[in-house]
């Protein structure tokens, strides 16, 4: 209002009104450049919301929250937090630009259309007022002094009411100019701050949404590192067992060539070669105490029973409690799906949920192959092979069936032939043949499961326990291993083999950064190789309650060396829901103290002879 202290109409007037027509014009320019940068800010807000949700479903279809084998292996049901957060921060995207949109866009384009228009429209009506002022006035003022007076009086009327008209509209002008000065000081502060408002917004719900899900992913940051450990181990493993089966299968090669009987191996597993009916029958009277061990595994060629006598290459496993078996793939269907049932959420966490399933899908390929065992408690072998010229061949003929087999060269097929025969004169004349037919049974058992040879251990460990629960059952029922050995949390899933004491996740990784010569972590679902009978035995013998009768004893024996020697020292066992760094501080306390009465070796080899017995005074 200061820009017209004088209203009257005037050059100065006048030029008021110029110079506010001008910034009007120049500020509907620089209006029209900033709403087509909001337009494409908006636009990229747009394409950002739908780039989060299209990213979110490409994970959900690549695998994520799904069941199948192939989304399970990638870590599928892990990554449904992430999806939804992924969701939710693409809902954060679109409610700021919708923001964008109503505070700046719709503004602008309102301030545009509707005020700089206004005045636009006013400063025309102004000129056209001015022009209609002239000419009436130039009208009035050029009348004769003999002019009538109807007339006079009617360009006088004319005269008053174009100036009333002009008055109006220079009035709505100075209006519609102040109104445009009066917003831009404020519309386009306003706005902006509420679109920095609406950032400050967006970004703190995005911090509070991921400080939520912060603990979270640093779970699986350390189950993607420690699965990448074992991977590297594992195959570090596979490289070194490659290499002795290349050299053992060079020597047999070598031996097979200078008519020597050959030591077998296969894929790794490490198979007694034997030459006589003496060590045959020592090996399969050892299987008496539940040590299972492979005489002999290879491929042969099978002649099939039916009527084309077709030629099959069947693998052959031959073990020390007398049976032959053979492996068929029984392949899949295309388009088949595998349901997977279980109470999987009977295990704590997200990651024991994974786990279940990922064992479970673990096992897939074992259900695809078909197992068939052979009695050769009732067979016979003959070298020939009727209604075949064929080299090579050999016949296992039983009371059902006869086999028809081939064998790649000859002194193959005598090692196959002699450890075949062995072993049929060590059942028929020792005295662990009912020992054979339990274990037959066993084995015709193991051949409705379709369970691969892998599936021999997993059985050894049932025999050895007497039950049938996984390990993690099995281990939870000890005392005191409900919860963690060093926080007392609930549902540990991880173990310390050397130590004997379950873990829960945050101090596993504790104890994995000690080192793997003062504690050797292992998983109790993912780990599932190194759960042998002697390990589940250890444990059994241990438990968390003992263990920690032992190790917090030290730790208390060494505070009170403490005190007498005036140093004060207070340790104080952590809780679960301490900080982690609490749970290290403790755990390096118990593993500094210990040396002070004895070495881990040395108390798990006193446990291990004693049976529970009481290590420390």
């Amino acid at each position: 209002m200061a820009a017209f202290i004088e209203l009257e109409d005037s050059p100065m007037f006048q030029k008021q009104i110029c110079s506010l027509q001008y910034t009007a014009d120049e500020l509907k320019d620089r209006c029209q450049t900033l709403y087509e940068g909001s337009k494409k800010f908006m636009t990229a807000l747009g394409e950002a919301y739908n780039g989060d949700n299209s990213f979110a479903d490409s994970l959900e279809a690549s695998g994520g929250g799904q069941d199948d084998p192939i989304s399970v292996s990638i870590g599928g049901p892990i990554m449904t937090k992430f999806i939804n957060a992924f969701r939710e921060l693409a809902g954060y995207k679109e409610l700021l630009r919708s923001q964008v949109e109503h505070v700046l866009v719709d503004r602008l384009m309102h301030f545009m259309t509707v005020d700089l228009q206004d005045a636009k429209e006013s400063r025309r009506r102004f000129d056209k007022a001015i022009n209609t002022y002239d000419q009436a006035r130039e009208k009035f003022v050029s009348l004769k002094k003999n002019t009538r007076g109807d007339i006079v009086a009617e360009l006088e009327e004319d005269l008053q009411n174009s100036k009333s008209a002009f008055e109006r509209s220079r009035f709505n002008l100075v209006n519609a100019l102040m109104n445009i000065e009066a917003k831009k000081k404020s519309e386009f502060l306003e706005s902006i701050s509420a679109i920095m408002d609406a950032h400050l917004r967006y970004f703190k719900l995005g911090y509070d949404l991921l400080s939520q899900l912060e603990p979270f992913i640093h779970q699986v940051l350390t189950y993607a590192q420690q699965s990448k450990e074992l991977a590297k181990a594992e195959q570090d493993r596979l490289e070194k067992r490659i290499q002795e089966f290349r050299t053992q299968s060079e020597i047999d090669t070598l031996r097979a060539s200078t008519n020597k009987e050959p030591s077998t191996s296969t894929g790794g597993i490490h198979v007694i070669g034997m030459s006589s009916d003496k060590n045959i029958e020592a090996i399969m009277q050892s299987s008496t105490n539940g040590e299972v061990q492979t005489i002999k595994q290879g491929y042969l060629i099978k002649r099939s029973s039916s009527l084309r006598g077709d030629w099959k290459r069947r693998f052959f496993v031959l073990n020390s409690q007398g049976t032959l078996y053979y492996y068929m793939n029984k392949g899949t269907k295309m388009g088949s799906h595998h349901q997977y049932t279980g109470s999987a959420e009977q295990n704590s966490g997200v990651f024991a949920r994974f786990r279940a399933r990922h064992n479970r899908s673990s096992s897939f390929n074992e259900e695809t192959l078909g197992c068939h065992i052979i009695d050769l408690c009732t067979s016979t072998i003959k070298m020939d092979a009727k209604d075949t010229d064929l080299r090579l061949c050999f016949r296992i003929i039983s009371p059902l069936k006869t086999y028809t087999l081939q064998a790649e060269n000859g002194a193959d097929r005598m090692d196959w032939v002699n450890k075949i025969t062995a072993v049929i004169t060590s059942l028929l004349n020792s005295h662990i043949l009912q020992q054979h037919v339990e274990n037959n049974a066993y084995a015709r058992r193991a051949s409705s499961n379709a369970r691969s040879p892998n599936s021999l251990g997993t059985l050894e460990i049932d025999q050895i326990g007497n039950r049938a629960e996984p390990v993690s059952v099995v281990l939870k029922e000890i005392p005191g291993n409900d919860v963690c050995a060093e926080c007392s949390a609930s549902g540990p899933d991880w173990a310390s083999l050397n130590l004997g004491i379950l873990l829960c996740i945050e101090c596993s990784g504790v104890h994995r950064n000690l080192g793997v010569h003062i504690s050797k972590v292992r998983s109790l679902t993912l780990d599932v190789k190194v759960w042998e009978p002697s390990i589940v035995e250890l444990f059994c013998t241990l438990g968390n309650a003992y263990c920690n009768s032992v190790w917090e004893g030290s730790l208390v024996k060494n505070e009170r060396v403490d005190e007498s020697n005036a140093i004060g020292t207070s340790i104080t066992k952590p809780c679960a829901k301490d900080a982690i760094s609490n749970k290290e501080k403790y755990i390096h306390a118990k593993d500094s103290f210990a040396p002070l009465h004895f070495s881990r070796e040395q108390y798990i080899g006193k446990v291990s002879t004693t049976k529970r017995r009481t290590v420390i005074d």
